[in-house]
């Protein structure tokens, strides 16, 4: 099989991630055991995943945020800034408790020091 065309037109259409993805599995002794159907599956999933990646950056260089690392969970409450606990958006609050769940604990806020 020619590597060099295919790799070629992967990258011509745009397919970065399964042209990274072919290399990496061409180099792997173990995928060799893989059926077609496994490779394309891994391919394929290499590829959703960058392209979610790209994507996910090129909001975030959009966004222009101030604190490019920060998360609702480092929010310290404890400060006087009048901030309501409540307020927090459902999403933050159920991954949150959903995260505690999962470690054993209850559900809190992490707080920076």
């Amino acid at each position: 099989m020619l590597t060099h065309p295919t790799l070629d037109q992967l990258r011509e259409l745009k397919l970065d991630g399964m042209a990274d993805a072919f290399v990496e599995l061409e180099a792997q002794d173990r995928s060799k055991e893989l059926g077609h159907a496994e490779w394309l599956a891994l391919l394929i999933d290499r590829e959703t995943a960058n392209r979610s990646s790209k994507r996910l950056q090129s909001r975030l260089k959009a966004a222009r945020l101030r604190h490019g690392q920060a998360s609702i969970e480092d929010v310290d409450y404890r400060a006087p800034r009048k901030l309501d606990v409540v307020a927090k958006p459902r999403s933050a609050r159920t991954r949150c408790s959903r995260a505690s769940r999962r470690a054993g604990g209850s559900p809190s806020i992490a707080t920076s020091s």
